[in-house]
This record gives structure tokens, sequence and C-alpha cells, in this order.
């Protein structure tokens, strides 16, 4: 019986309890409602206390691996889309991806995603170079890295001798297409190996569909890039230069006494070439 009446007298108890606990909490919330509170919103870039990573890695206890799964998770929730204007390597989402792909450098996620999002989303130049060539070191041949790595350097830093090296790696990946390789074609142009060029191109011409229209266009591409090596070489007064252009026109000479093509043709160059490197 007295265990019983004790039973009765807990449950009691713990209901008061909690009624009363409901009741301050509805209280706090109206009065919160009522009041008006200065709001203080700090963005990731104040707000994030950065570790020593030299320091981190030490006093991880090997779990290195885990750790640098939780940073990457957390960076994850509380990513912001406010371009970094600085050029000092200070970005806080770039810290942290150093310091995660110190932790653990074969964290391949972090290079991957965190250079397109530093690279396109905070404009980060600096920072996704800085983390695409410390994933390229560890993964040097995969294909993903090499492609974004080579867009990062060609289309927002505008350093295409930098993306030349990248595409070479993945030009004949099964994962490869056209469009690879054909920028890789106006990017040897643009270097001066109109050879490699003409090469590329070629390739591409006779996979095409027969009469085709991209057929068609890439012969346009053989003839302006065949002009220009063949142009150069009577210039330079080289031996065995080809005198005929793609179509068998002779070349002429002009009144100045140097070859010019009898057909007008245009330079196979990068379109819409930007400028000198941003970062």
């Amino acid at each position: 019986m007295m265990l019983e009446n004790t039973k009765k007298y807990n449950s009691k108890t713990l209901l008061i309890k909690l009624v009363a606990l409901a009741s301050c909490v509805i209280g706090i919330s109206n009065f919160h409602d009522q009041k008006s509170f200065p709001k203080f919103e700090l963005s990731p870039q104040e707000s994030t206390v950065h570790i020593n990573e030299n320091f981190l890695k030490i006093f991880s206890l090997g779990q290195t691996r885990l750790l640098s799964s939780i940073l990457w998770s957390e960076t994850l929730l509380r990513a912001d889309l406010k371009h970094y204007e600085n050029k000092d390597l200070n970005n806080w989402m770039f810290l942290r991806l150093k310091l995660i792909t110190t932790l653990d450098p074969y964290f391949y996620v972090a290079y991957l995603y965190g250079g397109v999002y530093l690279s396109i989303i905070k404009d980060d130049l600096l920072g996704a170079s800085y983390i695409y060539n410390k994933g390229l070191q560890n993964f040097p041949d995969d294909f993903d890295l090499n492609f974004n790595a080579a867009f990062h350097f060609n289309y927002e830093v505008g350093d295409f001798l930098k993306a030349v090296p990248l595409l070479e790696k993945i030009k004949n990946h099964p994962r490869s297409t056209p469009a690879i390789k054909r920028v890789l074609s106006r990017l040897k142009a643009e270097q001066g190996s109109l050879d490699d060029s003409y090469l590329i191109i070629r390739s591409l011409y006779q996979a095409a569909p027969a009469d085709s229209e991209i057929q068609r266009k890439y012969e346009r591409n053989l003839f302006s890039i065949k002009t220009e090596m063949d142009l150069n070489c009577l210039n330079s007064q080289k031996s065995n230069c080809s005198e005929r252009n793609l179509k068998g026109i002779p070349y002429v000479k002009g009144s100045d006494g140097k070859w010019v093509s009898p057909s007008s043709w245009k330079p196979y160059r990068i379109k819409n070439k930007k400028g000198p490197q941003r970062n």
C-alpha cells in the first residue's frame, strides 16, 4: 500500500514539474515575442575559430580521418555564398579545407567539391588554385579533378598554360568528350603548338559523321591551322614548306615580299580570351 502511494506521489510530482517547465517555456516565449532585443549576426568569416593544423594533427590521437569528416560536415552546414574579395589566403572556407586536407591528405571530396565552391561560389581564385594543386598532388590522374582544375585555371584564372597539361592527361580518358579535345586544341594553338593542335582536330574530323556540319566545322579549323603553319614556314624561309593550302590553292607573295593566303582565314585561337590572371 505504501509503495503504491509512493508511486502515485512520484507521478504527481513529475506531472507538476512538467507543467511548471512548460509554463516557463511558454512564458519565456511570450516575453520574447513582446520584447525586442538587438540581434548580433556574425558571418562565418568573422565567427570561425581557426586551429593550427599541425597542432590539431598531433593532438588528434590518431583519429585524423574521423576529425576531418566531422570538420567537413560542419563546413558544409555553415557554407555561405559571400564572395571573398581579398587575395590573402585568409578565407575561412579555404582555411577549413586546408585544415581538413592536412589532417587527411586523401580526403578526395574536399578537393573535388571544395575547389569548385571556392572558385565559382566564393570567387576565391587563389584559395581554389591552392586546393586544386594540393589535390592533384595526391590524385594526379583523376579525371574530375583534372577537368575541374583545367576549367578553373583556363576560364576563371585566365592561365591557359596551366590548363594544357591537365587536359592532356584526360584527353584520351574513357569519359573524355570532343569538347575537351576542342578546348585543348585551341589552347595548344594559343601556346604556339600548331602541329599538336592540327593533329587533335584532324582526329576529331576523321571521327565525325561524313558530310555533317560538325565535320565541315573541323575542316574549316584545319584550313586555318594549316594556313598559319604553312605561312610561318614560308616566311621563315625554311625548307620543305607546303606552298598550297588545304584546298590545293597556291600561296602568293604580297607586295612586301611576304607569303600570304589567296583565301581569307583567321588564326585558330581561344574564343573569348580572358586577360591576365586575376589572382
